[in-house]
């Protein structure tokens, strides 16, 4: 057996040989643009135009040996490729059948709180169960409110516990054969793409969580695109600013944390509803091409879209900075977990 002193110095050993030192380079990500979904503004809702300048990135990832010597400052101590891995493999291994996921974020835009929320998925085999809630801040007369719904899939079935035709909270059972076995619950584990050797991840420190100690690894290249499309608050084609990860001395990943960003320009462009219509107003015309390409756009899932000039309104540009932080953490390896259907659910057919 050994002891603390001896466990220490041989994962130093391990440590220094398969490690590199090299300079880390300053690059810049290409721009990415990615559709935009925010919490409406009133009846205003901005539409967007293009992405701005990205900004430089420098990213957070983990490490592998969750012992050894943090270097000291100054000196670039990067992972070889054999040792990233063993980390992204340990991981997928620790976590191929079963496990739990809890995701937490905020979105910021103009550094105001948009909205944050939550995401606990427990998964078993292709069974999974996903307990989601979206809290958003007063704004424009309306109060602050939190909505909550669980997803479930079990043998194939789809359940959902949200408000039903009865205004209570209820589990639904979607009868539609065709429709929602489609539906998949975001699979975080898909997360663990972004632990590749061309990240040039470097040991930051160690800390403590839980009783176990984590090793911190940071990156001076992010991915140009992260590997899950489903992560709350986090789509596609942002640019990433900031990715930490955390691991063991089994190499599995414990947390993934993240910050996100989007600059982006919108010209002016109003929503009126009324009556079961919806018109797109603008200025001048100017913008009513932009409206109107709009407008046919939303006629392929609502009927009734128009697009018009309303000379009376403000033609202001608005810019937006769209700041948006997550973090994954992964827990119970191992832990057998059972998932079953609602003993008690109301049969409703779903469409689409």
């Amino acid at each position: 057996m050994l002891t603390d002193e001896q466990l220490a110095d041989q994962l130093r050993t391990q440590l220094r040989h398969e490690v590199a030192t090299v300079e880390p380079s300053a690059e810049f990500l290409s721009h990415l643009r990615r559709r935009r979904s925010r919490r409406s503004r009133g009846l205003q809702i901005s539409i967007l135009a293009a992405p701005a300048i990205a900004a430089a990135l420098v990213v957070a990832v983990l490490v592998a040996t969750g012992g050894g010597e943090a270097p000291r400052p100054g000196k670039n101590v990067v992972l070889t490729a054999s040792m990233v891995h063993r980390m992204a493999n340990a991981s997928r291994v620790a976590l191929a059948h079963s496990g739990r996921v809890k995701a937490t974020y905020q979105q910021r835009t103009n550094g105001v709180l948009q909205e944050s929320g939550t995401s606990t998925i427990t998964f078993a085999g292709k069974n999974w169960n996903d307990i989601s809630s979206q809290t958003f801040p007063a704004s424009h007369g309306q109060p602050a409110h939190t909505q909550t719904a669980i997803n479930r899939i079990v043998d194939g079935q789809f359940y959902l516990h949200t408000i039903g035709r009865n205004g209570h909270l209820q589990w639904i059972r979607d009868t539609n054969s065709t429709g929602h076995p489609r539906v998949v619950i975001p699979d975080p584990r898909k997360l663990f793409g972004v632990l590749k050797p061309s990240a040039r991840f470097k040991v930051v420190g160690h800390r403590v969580k839980g009783g176990v100690r984590l090793t911190e690894l940071r990156a001076t290249k992010a991915p140009a695109t992260l590997p899950l499309n489903g992560l709350p608050g986090v789509t596609r084609g942002v640019h990433v600013a900031l990715l930490t990860v955390w691991v063991d001395r089994q190499h599995r990943v414990h947390q993934i944390s993240l910050r996100v960003t989007d600059h982006q320009t919108s010209n002016p462009m109003v929503f009126k509803i009324a009556n079961g219509r919806t018109e797109l107003l603008v200025p001048s015309k100017a913008y009513l091409k932009e409206a109107k390409a709009l407008a046919r756009k939303m006629r392929k899932h609502y009927k009734h879209v128009s697009a018009r000039v309303d000379p009376t309104l403000p033609s202001t540009v608005h810019h937006y900075f769209d700041v948006t932080s997550a973090s994954v953490t992964f827990s119970d390896f191992g832990k057998r977990e059972v998932i079953t259907a609602p003993k008690h659910s109301v049969p409703v057919f779903g469409r689409g």
